[in-house]
């Protein structure tokens, strides 16, 4: 340590620092030998001082260093290999160095297995009734409209493990279908599945579309969501909604549906789906009686008001006049009549679907009969897998009918006639 603080060429200051003196003191008696060190002693002494080793320096204590290491200490503390004293939101170092503050996950505990297999866990059974309901999707559930698109819909299916919010819809629509059609009740899984399928389509329609795909993604979901409605007890004016979205992301997020993989879903292809139903299930080609039904409106007319209702009733109105003379091309027009409601602007669609307008729920219920009197015409038996659920639309105008003021009700003569039976078409 020494040497090393003094420079290779010696100075004269070092080297008489250094020099041993020459003169010699005379030999003292035994007494003063034994009391008094002589010369060569302090020599001896101050050679011997010079020679032993320095002392070693006292390193600077190093910050932590003699704590027990954290293990769930925040990452500035592990950063700074300084004890953490874990407090949360944020330690004391954190708090005192102004700095933000972030702890490790806590590792999630272990698992045992248990030998007893019938005993499960309750988040194994959620993911084996969604293996059910995406089964159940592929073989019947898929939206059946229009005609041959079994192709698109596994394709959809496939692609489902890339969007969260496509995979839900698909998986709630099937865990309704089986609850409608095959009396196993799954509608709490089924609403969940709905609810986080709307709320990761609306995050997605916030982000532009990158692919093609992405599109297509978001095209698919609408549409399961829209059949997932039709097949619940309770939500007819959801499903006009629902119907409203599905034209807005045809026309509005799709960007080229001719490179869509949902481009033969057109107004046509769906009129060709019903006119091949038509072709194979078709047992009455007898004239219709409508003439209740048109007597009906005649009188639900003095209740609108508004531009949409007006416009509503008058379609209804032909479309009864045109059932009274072709049954078949009526019921050819129905498809295109769910998209009535698309044709309205905005402030025009938020006032019919209010809940307070009675009048438009009137109107509903006169269509909703109108296309199942038509449906039982062609369609008998009726097919699960593509006529509008018997059971649904007629539980949709037993609700209306059960909610509207009093002064109502002798609008919903015909209309609740043909939902509870009492009256045939």
């Amino acid at each position: 340590m020494v040497a090393s603080s003094v420079s290779p060429t010696p100075d004269v200051g070092s080297i008489t620092s250094l020099t041993i003196p020459c003169q010699q003191t005379p030999v003292s008696t035994d007494t003063d030998s034994a009391t008094t060190p002589t010369a060569d002693e302090k020599e001896t002494r101050d050679t011997e001082s010079n020679k032993s080793p320095p002392l070693k320096r006292k390193k600077k204590p190093v910050p932590g260093k003699g704590f027990s290491k954290s293990r769930q200490g925040c990452y500035n503390c592990k950063r700074r290999r300084v004890k953490c004293s874990e407090a949360k939101p944020e330690c004391c170092s954190c708090n005192r160095m102004g700095l933000i503050c972030v702890y490790p996950e806590a590792p999630r505990p272990t698992l045992k297995r248990s030998h007893n297999t019938g005993l499960s866990s309750s988040k194994s059974c959620v993911n084996l009734n969604h293996l059910q309901f995406y089964h159940h999707f592929l073989l019947e559930a898929y939206p059946p409209a229009p005609h041959g698109a079994e192709p698109v819909w596994r394709n959809v299916a496939a692609m489902s493990h890339e969007y969260e919010f496509l995979a839900n819809a698909i998986l709630g629509l099937a865990a309704q279908h089986l609850t409608l059609f095959h009396g196993v009740d799954y509608s709490i899984q089924a609403l969940d599945l709905r609810v986080a399928a709307i709320n990761g389509l609306n995050e997605a329609l916030s982000q532009p579309c990158l692919t093609t795909i992405d599109a297509d993604a978001r095209y698919a979901a609408i549409i399961a969501l829209t059949y997932q409605s039709a097949y619940m007890p309770d939500a007819m004016m959801e499903f006009i909604t629902m119907l409203r979205g599905w034209m807005f992301i045809q026309t509005k997020v799709i960007p080229d549906l001719e490179i869509s993989m949902f481009r033969n879903f057109t107004r046509e292809a769906f009129v060709g789906s019903m006119k091949q139903h038509i072709a194979r299930h078709l047992t009455n080609r007898s004239a219709i009686m409508l003439d209740d039904y048109l007597a009906s409106l005649k009188v639900v007319r003095v209740l609108c008001q508004g531009t949409a209702e007006i416009k509503y009733l008058s379609a209804l109105e032909r479309l009864g006049r045109l059932a009274k003379q072709s049954p078949i091309e009526a019921f050819l027009e129905i498809a295109p009549c769910y998209g009535l409601t698309n044709k309205m602007t905005e402030e025009e669609f938020k006032a019919f679907t209010e809940p307070s307008n009675s009048c438009a729920r009137v109107l509903l219920s006169h269509f909703l009969m109108l296309n199942y009197a038509l449906e039982q015409h062609f369609l008998s038996p009726q097919p699960n897998h593509f006529a509008f659920c018997k059971e649904i639309s007629t539980a949709w105008v037993i609700r209306v009918a059960e909610g509207l003021p009093f002064r109502f009700q002798q609008h919903m003569m015909w209309p609740l006639g043909m939902a509870t039976g009492s009256m045939k078409a």
